[in-house]
């Protein structure tokens, strides 16, 4: 799954792209919210210098191939209002990838995420090769349970103590589309 360079996904409202140390204000005030951080097992962010780190930590993991993740930028306002991208990838048994996203809380319900969601689905199957793309949420989630079912994704089960938030092991739900389900 190696990329020559990081590539760049240009939706009609959307840039998706490489994110910078300068992106970190930004980054720092999505992962500062308490109600953005509260399904992904992790505190809130306290200072910027932690979203410098998980910035330099993703663009890490481009390098080593084995994972990607993109700004959202908001073109109307040259604004990063989320990240997005593949937690990583499996190519040995079969050709399957996994989707994150995040929003800051001013741009939630306004049709965004879909958007978005629509291109990594379409980069996904048509630029990686997958026939498999995966997404997890907590079961309790529903608005992004509701974003997933939107976007064709099936509910595949829930996998009892799947991920530890907070020191504390947690179901998940499991949703995928295949490739051949697409469109």
């Amino acid at each position: 799954m190696k990329f020559e360079t990081f590539p760049i996904i240009e939706t009609e409202r959307f840039l998706l792209r490489q994110m910078t140390k300068a992106d970190a204000p930004a980054v720092f005030s999505i992962f500062s919210d308490p109600d953005v951080t509260k399904d992904m097992g992790e505190a809130p962010f306290t200072q910027v210098k932690q979203a410098e780190l998980l910035i330099e930590f993703m663009n890490g993991l481009f390098e080593e191939d084995r994972a990607i993740r993109w700004g959202i930028i908001l073109k109307e306002e040259n604004n990063l209002i989320g990240t997005c991208g593949y937690n990583g990838w499996e190519t040995n048994r079969g050709s399957r990838g996994e989707i994150a996203y995040d929003l800051g809380k001013p741009y939630w319900r306004k049709g965004y995420m879909t958007e978005v969601i629509q291109s990594l689905i379409t980069f996904g199957f048509e630029s990686m090769g997958l026939n498999r793309i995966e997404a997890f949420t907590n079961v309790d989630a529903t608005p992004s349970i509701q974003l997933l079912k939107k976007n064709g994704f099936q509910e595949d089960g829930i996998l009892r103590g799947y991920a530890c938030f907070h020191g504390e092991y947690v179901d998940q739900r499991c949703f995928s589309l295949l490739q051949k389900d697409w469109k």
